[in-house]
């Protein structure tokens, strides 16, 4: 630990670095220009929906597709497997479709929300974590990221990969959805987007079907339950990263700072959407961030490492005897180990058996898409440090 004189001389740092912290944010938030004040989708297409809805068949109803389109099924369900080898090949094919297709805003938000998943599945190597995990908790906490992170490539990459399709033949595709056991609340969905070409229509959509998807399969997982969410390392949020989502955006003189939010009820879904329906209002309904968001996106290859962003605080290196003492966030010599995923972690083969369908006609799915205002404070680089703060003291005092 540091010594009495070195703890004296790092408080003025310290006070000064958050101090400069809230300075960036009141300046970047207070210039903020708005797309838009909220996320709301017209009443008229709700209603639409619901309509679409109560049309559909009891079952996923699945035919032999035409030749052609059986190709076509084949195509996407090995390019969606060749993809889903883990969590740097999802993030990146996330960004590569965004790029083509701009309108399909949640791509975008998936591929950040991925790159936070990356970052949580190293944090367990990492040399802030590992101090207060066993091998089997890093390997358990590890398996419930990275179940999550491969469920919702398997069932949206296919969505986009059909769209795509459709898009260079200018037909509609979307029958073929029960071929990849997607639910049959997508159909009507993408149909309506196609027709309405809102945005952020289908953004919510999807976050609604991704949550809804891995529910089951995931959150209410017994071995899940048992040997993570239920455990009071993953319940004491001080000490742990996976709550909180952030989205780098460069700032002045290509500094990196952190926009998102603290996820305080993980297992909850209605608060999973909630806080997917946020990120996105910021991601998209602020244009200097949006923009600063996808710079940094487009120019930094995402590895898994926090060092990604920022490379002052985090190293890729595991330097033995290397203190964690540094003021975190204004030091110029990175003091944290943050390892590449590929280092940390090897790939895992995943079974994708359960082909049951999370919707069944209810009304009340529509709660889901009511309005939400953008945020005016989004800017959490300071929380961020205070955190890393209080990480680093408590790892510390454990090691030693």
């Amino acid at each position: 630990m540091l010594n009495p004189l070195k703890k004296l001389v790092s408080i003025p740092f310290n006070v000064l670095a958050l101090t400069s912290h809230k300075l960036k944010k009141y300046k970047y938030e207070s210039k903020a220009k708005y797309n838009w004040g909220k996320v709301e989708i017209p009443k008229e297409l709700l209603e639409h929906l619901n309509l679409k809805l109560q049309q559909l068949p009891t079952q996923k109803v699945t035919h032999v597709p035409h030749a052609n389109n059986l190709f076509i099924v084949n195509e996407i369900k090995n390019r969606t497997s060749e993809l889903n080898k883990n969590n740097i090949t999802r993030t990146k094919a996330y960004l590569e479709f965004f790029k083509k297709h701009p309108e399909v805003h949640w791509a975008l938000l998936a591929h950040l929300v991925s790159r936070n998943g990356g970052w949580n599945m190293t944090d367990l190597k990492g040399s802030l974590l590992r101090n207060f995990l066993s091998q089997k908790q890093q390997k358990d906490f590890f398996m419930f990221l990275e179940r999550a992170n491969s469920l919702i490539f398997h069932d949206a990459y296919p969505q986009l990969l059909l769209y795509e399709k459709g898009k260079q033949l200018n037909k509609n595709f979307f029958h073929l959805l029960p071929h990849f056991n997607v639910s049959l609340f997508m159909q009507p969905v993408w149909e309506l987007f196609i027709s309405e070409e809102n945005s952020q229509f289908l953004t919510i959509s999807l976050i609604i079907n991704e949550q809804q998807y891995i529910e089951k399969r995931v959150i209410q997982n017994t071995f899940f339950q048992e040997n993570v969410l239920n455990t009071l390392l993953f319940q004491a949020q001080e000490f742990l990263q996976f709550t909180q989502v952030l989205f780098p955006f460069h700032y002045q003189n290509d500094n990196i700072r952190l926009a998102g939010f603290s996820v305080h009820h993980f297992s909850d879904i209605s608060e999973r959407i909630e806080i997917g329906k946020r990120l996105y209002s910021i991601l998209f309904g602020i244009d200097n961030l949006s923009k600063d968001i996808t710079f940094f996106a487009n120019s930094i290859k995402h590895t898994g490492s926090r060092s990604d962003f920022w490379p002052h605080v985090f190293s890729k290196e595991d330097i033995i005897g290397r203190s964690l003492s540094n003021v975190i966030c204004t030091t110029k010599e990175a003091g944290i180990y943050s390892p590449p995923l590929l280092t940390a972690w090897n790939n895992v083969e995943h079974s994708f058996l359960d082909d049951s369908d999370w919707y069944k006609y209810n009304p009340k799915i529509l709660k889901y898409f009511a309005a939400i205002t953008t945020p005016t404070h989004f800017d959490i680089t300071h929380e961020y440090c205070l955190k890393l703060q209080k990480m680093q003291v408590a790892s510390t005092v454990l090691k030693e």
